[in-house]
């Protein structure tokens, strides 16, 4: 995990819901606990701030760090994407991006393949992507194909649900996507034990966090197909279920550590906890 993915997602699960600003000396105890050392939390920062993902006020001799806009909006779309997630029935509708950039737009051609992954698109052949579902309106104001004649955006239909479900294995490895849904499952016990008080409060941040962080990957991996294009024994709304109890669970004591961190003066050093491989 690295040092800026764990500010993100310290203010989006919690410095956000609390007055929404930290100071340097609150949040560099929260990254020792991770094995950050307080100069790599300046240096993070400071690369964040000039990368506008977040912005500073003096508090006496000390620094407070809030999230600006950008990084607000980047929270949201992921929160929605992990605790939200949108499979709508099978339409039988298909929708395609069909493109031919040249090589002299390559860094253009890098931004669209990363766009469609980013919206759950799956890749055909090295010049076309499908999604489950009719987005080509959407997809076509994202792209800007009506000002591209390299871009097309269309819906299409195989007519059939078994060249369906054929297409969705083309286009995922829905194999590979499965074993990891599986062990993201078991590992869930080694994050939550049968009784959470058994953990303390740092360690139940730890353990939150490293949770999310682990879990986040799927959404971004997952097409969410419908159920009927989903393999048999398709284990991704267990491992939906098995994340949301596990949050839950440690929310309680993860979430009175981070109060505790903002309301008290901050220690100068901490020895860092042991982290779940």
């Amino acid at each position: 995990m690295r040092p800026k993915d764990l500010v993100m997602d310290l203010f989006g699960d919690y410095v956000r819901y609390m007055g929404g600003s930290i100071r340097l000396s609150q949040l560099s105890q929260l990254l020792e606990l991770f094995g950050v050392e307080p100069a790599t939390t300046r240096v993070t920062l400071s690369r964040m701030r000039k990368d506008g993902w977040v912005e500073t006020q003096r508090h006496g001799r000390e620094m407070d760090y809030s999230a600006t806009p950008k990084l607000l909006e980047v929270l949201d779309e992921g929160r929605e994407r992990i605790f939200a997630p949108s499979r709508s029935p099978w339409a039988g509708q298909w929708t395609m991006v069909l493109y031919q950039i040249p090589e002299s737009r390559r860094a253009e051609r890098d931004q669209l393949k990363k766009t469609l992954s980013w919206e759950g698109f799956g890749q055909l052949n090295p010049t076309t992507w499908v999604a489950p579902r009719d987005v080509r309106e959407k997809m076509c104001a994202a792209l800007g194909c009506d000002a591209d004649e390299n871009i097309h955006v269309v819906t299409m239909s195989t007519g059939s649900l078994d060249r369906d479900r054929g297409l969705a294995q083309q286009c995922w490895d829905l194999e590979d996507l499965a074993a990891d849904y599986r062990r993201f499952i078991d590992q869930c016990a080694e994050w939550t034990p049968l009784d959470p008080s058994e953990l303390t409060p740092e360690e139940a941040l730890v353990a939150r966090v490293e949770l999310v962080s682990a879990y986040r990957r799927f959404p971004f991996r997952d097409p969410q197909l419908p159920t009927v294009l989903q393999p048999d024994g398709w284990p991704g709304d267990e491992a939906y279920e098995a994340f949301v109890r596990a949050h839950q669970a440690l929310a309680g004591p993860a979430t009175s550590y981070v109060s505790s961190v903002l309301t008290e003066p901050a220690r100068s050093t901490m020895a860092p906890l042991k982290t779940i491989a």
